[in-house]
């Protein structure tokens, strides 16, 4: 898988999970979980799933960049 791939696996699962932790902790701290809830939880986690995903190559991008240019300033200072 290329890093692009990778990053976007990885952030969606994150976001995702995190999304799905939140929606389903502001569910039990509002009175239990009950059929009502599993709607939100749903889109929330849904949500999560995208944004993360979007935002995944993007924050790949700016790793690579910037190991490369930490990898320019190391060869360059020997």
């Amino acid at each position: 898988m290329k890093d692009a791939g990778r990053w976007t696996v990885i952030s969606g699962a994150v976001g995702g999970g995190l999304f799905l932790a939140l929606s389903v902790y502001r569910s039990i701290a509002s009175g239990g979980p009950s059929w009502s809830h599993l709607n939100p939880i749903g889109v929330m986690t849904v949500i999560g799933l995208t944004v993360g995903a979007l935002v995944g190559p993007l924050i790949g991008a700016i790793v690579a960049r910037r190991r490369s240019f930490r990898d320019e300033t190391n060869q360059g200072s020997t």
